[in-house]
């Protein structure tokens, strides 16, 4: 049984360059999201499109992070879900949206009246500003690199907690040694009231 996640690449619509990468007004890709294990995945691909896009290693952690939350959020409202990826206006926008065939209702029945004052198809996303690239813009197209990396990359579940491994055992570290260089931080007591 393949671990793959199901998804789509959108390269068509109508698209502008704007000092960066190609601004699109549709998503790049979407990730259909059906069960908890997905959630995994999409968290894996996240990392990987954050990696393409140069953010630096501190943040592909936090958009992985944000994007498995978005993720298991969506599950949790709708049932099924897609996640999705697009570039607008210099930032990348990770988003959920209802995954049903009836999701022409004007709220998911999952958990119907919790969310009555918002649209819950705009709860879930997550913004983040483009770092600066070396590349041109016409010289990218951000859905043929993710596909092609797609094509080639492991999908297994396994390789993304050992990920997630290494990113706590790094930000452990790095507190370590900031604890370090800054000896006279008090500690504080994990109770205020003990004596």
């Amino acid at each position: 049984m393949q671990d793959a996640l199901p998804f789509v690449f959108f390269t068509s619509g109508k698209k502008s360059v704007k000092d960066g990468p190609i601004m699109t007004t549709t998503p790049f890709l979407a990730l259909c999201l059906r069960r908890k294990k997905d959630a995994i995945l999409a968290r894996q691909r996240a990392r990987r499109v954050a990696s393409l896009l140069n953010f630096d290693l501190h943040e592909q952690a936090c958009i992985a992070a944000g994007t498995f939350f978005i993720g298991c959020q969506a599950l949790m409202l709708f049932g099924k879900a897609k996640l999705l990826f697009q570039i607008e206006n210099q930032q990348l926008h990770i988003f959920a949206q209802d995954g049903n065939e009836d999701a022409t209702q004007s709220g998911p029945k999952r958990l119907a009246g919790v969310f009555a004052a918002v649209d819950a198809r705009s709860l879930f996303r997550l913004t983040k500003t483009l770092p600066p690239r070396d590349l041109a813009a016409e010289d990218l197209e951000i859905g043929w690199l993710v596909k092609q990396v797609e094509k080639t990359a492991c999908n297994a579940v396994f390789d993304e907690i050992i990920k997630q491994n290494q990113e706590i055992l790094a930000l452990l570290h790095e507190l370590r040694i900031f604890q370090l260089k800054n000896p006279t931080m008090e500690e504080k007591s994990p109770n205020p009231h003990a004596a």
